[in-house]
C-alpha cells in the first residue's frame, strides 16, 4: 500500500458510522477518488452541512467505493472520529500535521523517516548522522577508504588491557583488546581465542612487563611460546578452520639487548642453539685467538698475558716440552725449553748429573764416596757399595750428636755452655713443678726473675722462696694454699 496524493480530488457521500465513507456523488471541477488507486492511502478532509469536520489518513477501495478512515489526525470532535449527519463532502488535502515547511529561519522541521530520495543539499554533519565532509581530507575528517580499500591515518590507537600476573590463566576472546600487557612478579598463562570466531589476519600483542614468564597457549591449551620478562610477542592468525587455529608469532627482544653495526649486547642472557661464524674470538673476549690446531692432542697454553698457543706444552707453561716418554724412565732438566727422559737404572746405581747433557746411571764405587776418619768426622765408609756408612766415633754436638759416651741411669742431659751437653742426677716433673732430691748450682748462684709474668699456684704443703724485690705482673697472681709459704728475701 502506497500513499497517493493528487490535486483537486473530491466527492460527496454518506458516513458509515465512524468507520468509513461511501463515495457516491461527484463535485463539479474535481476528480473522483478512483485516481488514488485501490488499496492505496491518501490524506483526506471531510465536512457536513452542520459544521462537523475531520482530517485524517484514509484507505481507498473500489468496492463501494469507500474510503476507510484509517487514522484520525484532527477533528471537530477533539481529534476523535466524528459522527456525521446527512451528506458529507470528502476531499484530498495536505494536513498541517504531515506537511513539510520552512520556518522563519529557513529551516525544515523534523522529517521522520525518509523512505527514498537523493540528498543534494548542504553537507550533513556528524550530529545528524552524516560525515561533515564531502571528501577525506583534513585532521577532523572521517575515515574513508580509497579506491583500493586503503585507509590513511597518522596513528591508530589500539585497545589496551593491563593485567597483574597471579600464576593464573588469562583467556582471550574475539572481543578482547588487541594490546595485552602483563605486570607483576610471577608467571601467567595467556590462552588465545577460539580461532573459528576470528578472521584470518587477526592480531594480538602480548607484552610481558612482569619479572616472571608468560606462557602463550592456543585454544587447545598447546604451548606456543614462553615470553621472557621485557619481551613482546605479535600473534597473527593464519588459519581459522579449527578452534586451535594456526598462529605465527614475531617477537621483540627486551630493550636491555643492544645491537648496532659493530657490536651486540645480550645483557645477562644465555645464548643457545647458535653457531659462531664471524671473526676469530680473541682471548680478551673469552676466545682463543686461534682458528685451528697443528696436530691432534696438542695443548692450548699461554706463555704471555695476551697470546694463546697450541702445541706441545713447554716448561714455561708448566709442561715438559717432551712429546714422548720412556717406560720407567726419569724426567730430567735439559735447559729452560724442554725436559728430557732417560731410561731407568739397575739396582745399586745412582743417577749422576752432567752439565748441559742427560744424566747417567752409575754404580757406587770408592771414587764416589769421600774418605772419613774417626779423628775428623767420626764416620768411615762401609764395605758395601750401596752408600751406607757406619758410626766410628763419638758424635759431637756440632754434628748433631751429644758428645757423650754414656748416661747416668735416671739422669738428664743438659747444657752448661754452647758446645757441650752434660748428664746428671734424675729429675722429676709433677703438677707444673720441676723437682729434684738436691738442686746443686755448680757456680753457687740460683737466679730468678724479679717479675712473676704468669699466674702460679704453690702446691699444697710446699714452701717457695724468691730473691726480691719481686713484682707480680698486672692481671697475674700467685696463690699460696693453706699450710704453704712463699718467702721473698
Amino acid at each position: 500500500m502506497a500513499l497517493a496524493l493528487y490535486d483537486r480530488v473530491a466527492q460527496t457521500g454518506t458516513a458509515n458510522t465512524t468507520v468509513s465513507f461511501t463515495l457516491s456523488g461527484s463535485v463539479q471541477g474535481f476528480q473522483a477518488f478512483t485516481v488514488v488507486g485501490n488499496g492505496n492511502t491518501t490524506f483526506y478532509g471531510a465536512t457536513d452541512t452542520t459544521g462537523n469536520w475531520e482530517v485524517g489518513i484514509g484507505t481507498y477501495s473500489t468496492t463501494g467505493p469507500t474510503l476507510t478512515r484509517t487514522t484520525i489526525l484532527a477533528s471537530s470532535n477533539s481529534g476523535s472520529a466524528v459522527t456525521f449527519s446527512g451528506t458529507v463532502t470528502v476531499f484530498v488535502t495536505y494536513p498541517s500535521e504531515k506537511s513539510v515547511n520552512l520556518d522563519g529561519s529557513g529551516n525544515v522541521s523534523a522529517l521522520g523517516t525518509i523512505a527514498s530520495g537523493v540528498w543534494q543539499g548542504t553537507t550533513v554533519g556528524v550530529a545528524y548522522g552524516g560525515t561533515g565532509v564531502t571528501s577525506s581530507s583534513g585532521a577532523n575528517s572521517v575515515v574513508l577508504r580509497d579506491a583500493n580499500a586503503n585507509i590513511t591515518a597518522n596513528n591508530i590507537l589500539l585497545g589496551f588491557t593491563s593485567t597483574v600476573t597471579a600464576a593464573g590463566t588469562t583467556t582471550l576472546t574475539s572481543a578482547s583488546t588487541q594490546y595485552q600487557r602483563f605486570t607483576g612478579t610471577t608467571t601467567q598463562t595467556v590462552k588465545l581465542p577460539d580461532a573459528t570466531t576470528l578472521q584470518k589476519g587477526f592480531i594480538f600483542i602480548v607484552n610481558n612487563g612482569s619479572t616472571g614468564t608468560l606462557t602463550v597457549v592456543d585454544n587447545a591449551s598447546t604451548t606456543l611460546d614462553v615470553v621472557i620478562g621485557g619481551a613482546i610477542d605479535y600473534w597473527t592468525l593464519l588459519d581459522n578452520s579449527t578452534s586451535a587455529g594456526t598462529w605465527i608469532a614475531y617477537s621483540l627482544i627486551p630493550a636491555s639487548y643492544d645491537f648496532n653495526n659493530t657490536s651486540a649486547s645480550f645483557g645477562n642472557a644465555t645464548i643457545i642453539n647458535a653457531v659462531w661464524n664471524g671473526t676469530t674470538i680473541a682471548s680478551g673476549y673469552g676466545g682463543t685467538g686461534l682458528t685451528g690446531f697443528a696436530a691432534a692432542n696438542n695443548a692450548l697454553y699461554s706463555t704471555s698475558s695476551s697470546t694463546l698457543t697450541a702445541g706441545t706444552l713447554p716448561v714455561a707453561a708448566g709442561g715438559t716440552g717432551a712429546t714422548s716418554a720412556t717406560a720407567n724412565g726419569v724426567i730430567y732438566g735439559n735447559g729452560t725449553s724442554a725436559l728430557g727422559v732417560t731410561a731407568a737404572g739397575t739396582t745399586g746405581q745412582v743417577l749422576t748429573g752432567n752439565t748441559g747433557a742427560a744424566p747417567t746411571w752409575s754404580t757406587i764405587s770408592s771414587s764416589l764416596v769421600s774418605s772419613f776418619s774417626a779423628g775428623t768426622t767420626g764416620f768411615t765408609p762401609s764395605t758395601a757399595t750401596t752408600g751406607a756408612v757406619t758410626l766410628a766415633g763419638t758424635l759431637a754436638t756440632t754434628n748433631g750428636g751429644t758428645g757423650l759416651t754414656s748416661f747416668t741411669s735416671g739422669g738428664i742431659v743438659y747444657a752448661t755452655s754452647t758446645s757441650a751437653l752434660t748428664t746428671g742426677s734424675a729429675l722429676t716433673y709433677s703438677s707444673s713443678t720441676l723437682t729434684a732430691p738436691v738442686l746443686s748450682a755448680s757456680n753457687g748462684i740460683v737466679v730468678n726473675n724479679q717479675t712473676v709474668s704468669a699466674s702460679y699456684s704453690i702446691p699444697s704443703g710446699y714452701s717457695a722462696s724468691s730473691a726480691g724485690p719481686v713484682t707480680v705482673a698486672s692481671g697475674q697472681s700467685v696463690t699460696v694454699p693453706s699450710g704453704s709459704r712463699w718467702v721473698v728475701i
